[in-house]
């Protein structure tokens, strides 16, 4: 079956890179960029009718800023996924951006792989946040005091207790021996896991746990 193209709009004040971005991602099959813009004003304005499947803003911008727009796009749009760009990798940043509602963060200076990654994996549901503050972020979020038992929809209770221990950092072997089970049945938890979140490693599990106040450590 045919994949759906994904529908990419890019908001920077900065028309060199949005340029150069949209025409890194022309090469890429499944990809469309639909519109480009170089304010916050004009994505409010405009994104309703050009509809993306997910917008690349930069989080510095004049009249209306990536924060601000993320947090008035998600009361109206909240389908469109938000993937924030920066020249920072500074906590702060990071926490307003993912707290604002975007579904991801990412340091311009990263390789335009990565960002064709991260459209992808944020355009089937999962968050991305630059390696650089992956950690910090999930401290962060596990420390939040709003905890959520929807993940009982989803996950058994072996399969939570699974992954908080997956935010805790263990390995395989560590996870066993802490809930006395044997490697593979850790392996083959984690497998279902993945497959439940629809993610493809350990730190987008957590991310997404994290994201769901599922857990709090």
């Amino acid at each position: 079956m045919e994949r759906e193209t994904i529908r990419v709009a890019i908001a920077d004040d900065n028309q060199p890179f949005r340029e150069t971005l949209r025409d890194v991602l022309s090469y890429e099959l499944g990809i469309e960029v639909v519109a480009l813009w170089g304010h916050g004003a004009e994505v409010l304005e405009h994104l309703g009718t050009v509809g993306p499947d997910v917008l690349l803003m930069d989080i510095n911008m004049p009249l209306v800023s990536g924060v601000e727009a993320t947090k008035r796009l998600q009361q109206a749009h909240p389908n469109v996924r938000i993937i924030m760009l920066s020249i920072h990798d500074e906590e702060s940043y990071v926490l307003d951006s993912l707290k604002s509602g975007a579904s991801g963060y990412l340091v311009k200076d990263g390789s335009s792989v990565g960002i064709v990654r991260a459209i992808r994996e944020v355009a089937a549901g999962r968050a991305v946040v630059h390696p650089q503050v992956t950690d910090f972020v999930l401290s962060q979020f596990q420390q939040a005091p709003k905890v959520d038992d929807s993940w009982r929809h989803i996950l058994t209770v072996r399969e939570m207790d699974i992954l908080k221990e997956l935010a805790q950092g263990k390995s395989n072997d560590e996870i066993a021996a802490s809930l006395h089970i044997t490697v593979k049945t850790v392996k083959n938890h984690i497998s279902s896991i993945f497959s439940k979140l629809y993610v493809t490693d350990r730190t987008q599990a957590v991310l997404t746990a994290v994201k769901n106040h599922w857990l709090v450590v």
